[in-house]
């Protein structure tokens, strides 16, 4: 119950903050994004315990790359807050009785520039919401989670109508690193 209302605290004061702050250039201030990761942490940890009985003598394990969609709406020059759709298939499991684990996750998202110098941009991200993790072979284990990602440092390079990113990422959207391409409008 205090989660609940400490987000809608923090949402309703991002939302609040935001009608103050509409005093900027109106162009350029949606941003959509692609991006791809690898070794979602949490749901790799989880998928890979929900397989431990397999048969470990014959299987080949494979991790795959995650991938997100991010939509950005800027309601100042430095911050950003939008939504994220990420989808992944963290554990593949090869052998005579294949099994996929994936996971499918919505978040919001708030972004905060650092540092704006054109071309080249250093920046910040949070996000939260929820998954659903499945597994095809584990008697159709499916689970309602938490998710979340941070990046404490990204770097954003490019022009104002199409950009490269590279985030220092932890969570949903991978760990380690995730790049990412995207354009605003």
């Amino acid at each position: 119950v205090i989660m609940k209302k400490s987000i809608l605290v923090l949402v309703l004061s991002l939302f609040a903050f935001s009608t103050f702050a509409e005093n900027f250039d109106e162009s350029k201030k949606n941003e959509m994004q692609f991006k791809v990761g690898y070794f979602p942490y949490v749901e790799s940890v989880v998928l890979a315990l929900s397989t431990i009985n397999n048969n470990q003598e014959e299987r080949k394990d494979y991790m795959l790359p995650s991938i997100t969609f991010e939509y950005l709406r800027y309601v100042t020059p430095k911050i950003g807050l939008g939504g994220s759709f990420s989808a992944g298939i963290p554990y593949l499991i090869k052998s005579s009785d294949t099994m996929i684990a994936s996971y499918f996750a919505l978040q919001g998202d708030f972004r905060f520039i650092y540092m704006d110098e054109g071309s080249v941009k250093l920046y910040g991200e949070l996000g939260a919401g929820g998954e659903l993790l499945l597994n095809t072979k584990a008697d159709d284990f499916v689970a309602p989670l938490f998710s979340a990602h941070i990046s404490p440092l990204g770097v954003w390079v490019g022009s104002e109508k199409f950009f490269g990113t590279v985030e220092f990422t932890f969570g949903t959207e991978g760990s380690f690193a995730t790049l990412g391409c995207g354009w605003r409008f």
